[in-house]
């Protein structure tokens, strides 16, 4: 059994190595990585890389419609090593919001309200709005390796690996990062991605559930969060990972005397 457990933490510290060697080839290095969000969460205890890629392909997985999926895009289209204080950067990046008009509702939001909620500095918003699947994949893909947009939000149905890893591969080329809302049918088996991060928000209760449940080195973990409708941000309520059920009060044994 020690040989085992010797065998499995020596192949576990050569896979955080290997995604640390990762994130060491980000503009910026490890410190260009995002440790910190949601109000307080330590991501960096959650990557094997250190914490959140700030490129690349990002997927937030959606089962039905719930205004908590676009608003998580949002926030992490938002999201900067340094939460609390502006990018540095000679102007904001382009954000590009792409919504497939023949995808489920996933949570579609009203553009225009946007621009009252943009963080500071503002990005310049673009919203398109693309009938077929393939035009919305491919526009996507080619804004991503153009250099010319920070960030991309598409909306649309499920895809295969091989236009994941295409979509991946221009985020790279282009130094982008790329959030999809992708349709989950809910018991399905979740297909396979070369995403960094996957996440996946439902209701629960007056708050909601966030759940990191895949990606690149990813420790997966859940919590209870709440959303701030005028400023779309996220707040972690409580951590549901590892909770157990409180342990219920003992009830006293009452004894009663025996008479002989």
């Amino acid at each position: 059994m020690t040989s085992r457990l010797q065998q499995a933490r020596a192949a576990l510290l050569r896979a955080e190595k290997h995604w640390q060697g990762h994130a060491a080839c980000v503009n910026g290095g490890q410190s260009a990585l995002i440790r910190k969000a949601f109000n307080g969460i330590d991501l960096g205890n959650h990557f094997a890389a250190g914490g959140l890629m700030p490129t690349g392909l990002h997927e937030i997985m959606t089962e039905h419609r719930d205004s908590g999926a676009s608003a998580l895009a949002w926030y992490m289209a938002g999201l900067t090593p340094h939460i609390h204080q502006p990018a540095k950067q000679s102007k904001p990046a382009t954000l590009l919001w792409v919504q497939h008009r023949k995808a489920l509702d996933q949570g579609q939001v009203y553009a225009p309200a946007l621009f009252a909620k943009q963080p500071n500095p503002q990005p310049e918003l673009v919203m398109m709005n693309i009938d077929q699947q393939q035009t919305a994949l491919w526009t996507c893909e080619e804004a991503a390796k153009s250099g010319q947009i920070g960030n991309i939000i598409l909306e649309t149905t499920d895809y295969d690996l091989t236009t994941a890893r295409r979509l991946q591969l221009a985020c790279e080329a282009g130094s982008c990062r790329l959030i999809v809302l992708r349709h989950h049918r809910a018991g399905q088996k979740i297909a396979p991605s070369p995403a960094w991060s996957r996440w996946h928000i439902t209701p629960h209760g007056i708050y909601r559930k966030l759940s990191l449940i895949g990606g690149r080195g990813v420790r997966p973990a859940s919590w209870k969060v709440c959303i701030d409708e005028a400023t779309l941000r996220i707040s972690v309520a409580a951590l549901l990972e590892n909770r157990l059920p409180p342990k219920p009060h003992a009830i006293p044994e009452i004894r009663y005397p025996v008479h002989a």
